[in-house]
């Protein structure tokens, strides 16, 4: 994989050459991952989220109008659609970043992902993948000799390269947090892996888990119930919210400990056009009712005749 991502190269990171290998492996390793959270396709995490934060926030603002204007008469086929259209989106959705196959997009699948490399989820990789000091503290003492300061003198510090020890020290201590504040630092240190199970509980919530049964069972599939069988269980629009919520704090916990990455900068995508625009216009004008009934009898007539299509006529 290039290292276009990186500032410096592999030699110039602050690590022993027998371990250049293996920072070459955790860069692509590392890639890889962010590719999966925030990548351009849209199946990676971050799209997924976005889309879903969109719609959930473009269905709230239609409801909360007609809260607003609770006399006022909507089409109620539309109406209809648009939260049946909601309530698919979002199930289906959810469950989709949840699932369990390590060839999908989902938080789950990016997890078992890096479960599976404890050996690149090291204090010195972690700290020392693009030029940043391992030892910081000699950095430090270098770069700003105190005694010869003089008062009033203020320092200017790169955030990148060999001489950024403040960000050293950052990562250093994020990285104390995730192997679990040992008494010694050393370079060999490794990420708990108990924080993965953890954010794994966390995606097995009991309102993600309504969320998935009820996107199987009904959006998904048309689940045959037999007497015996346990109900579907009722799914609210707080279920839908909390199962986003846990969803996206999980996958910012990943990027931003976890890599040390960006977090999001903003869930719902900030449009360049105001979402309400047109919403006081007619959905259409009088004079066009009869043209849409017309419309409606003929689409109606053309589809009834499907029941008495030849099903073994290849379709063109």
């Amino acid at each position: 994989m290039s290292d276009t991502r990186y500032q410096y190269a592999i030699a110039d990171c602050d690590v022993d050459a027998k371990a250049h290998r293996r920072m070459a492996a955790y860069r692509e390793f590392r890639d890889a991952c962010q590719e999966r959270i925030r990548g351009e396709a849209d199946s990676s995490i971050a799209s997924q989220i976005h889309d879903l934060a969109w719609h959930t926030a473009v269905f709230k603002t239609l409801n909360e109008a007609r809260r607003l204007e609770q006399d006022r008469e909507v089409n109620g086929p539309m109406w209809y659609l648009i939260v049946a259209g909601y309530a698919h989106i979002m199930t289906l959705g959810i469950r989709k970043l949840v699932d369990h196959d390590a060839k999908t997009g989902s938080v789950w699948s990016l997890i078992q992902k890096i479960e599976k490399r404890p050996d690149l989820l090291t204090r010195e990789l972690y700290v020392c993948n693009d030029g940043l000091p391992y030892d910081y503290e000699i950095v430090r003492n270098r770069l700003m000799p105190q005694d010869h300061a003089r008062p009033g003198t203020v320092w200017r510090m790169s955030a990148l390269g060999p001489g950024a020890w403040p960000t050293s020290q950052r990562m250093h201590e994020t990285f104390d947090g995730l192997c679990g504040q040992p008494k010694k630092r050393k370079r060999s240190d490794q990420i708990d892996l108990k924080h993965f199970e953890g954010l794994k509980r966390s995606l097995m919530s009991p309102c993600i888990g309504r969320v998935k049964t009820l996107a199987s069972k009904r959006m998904a599939h048309a689940e045959r119930l037999n007497e015996h069988a346990d109900a579907i269980p009722e799914v609210t629009y707080e279920d839908v919210d909390e199962a986003l919520k846990i969803i996206t704090s999980v996958t910012n916990w990943i990027s931003t400990n976890v890599f040390y990455d960006n977090a999001f900068g903003s869930v719902v995508a900030t449009a360049d056009f105001s979402p309400m625009e047109f919403l006081d216009q007619q959905w259409v004008t009088p004079q066009n009712i009869p043209a849409l009934e017309q419309h409606w009898r003929e689409t109606s007539k053309i589809m009834d005749g499907w029941a008495d299509a030849d099903p073994f006529v290849s379709p063109v």
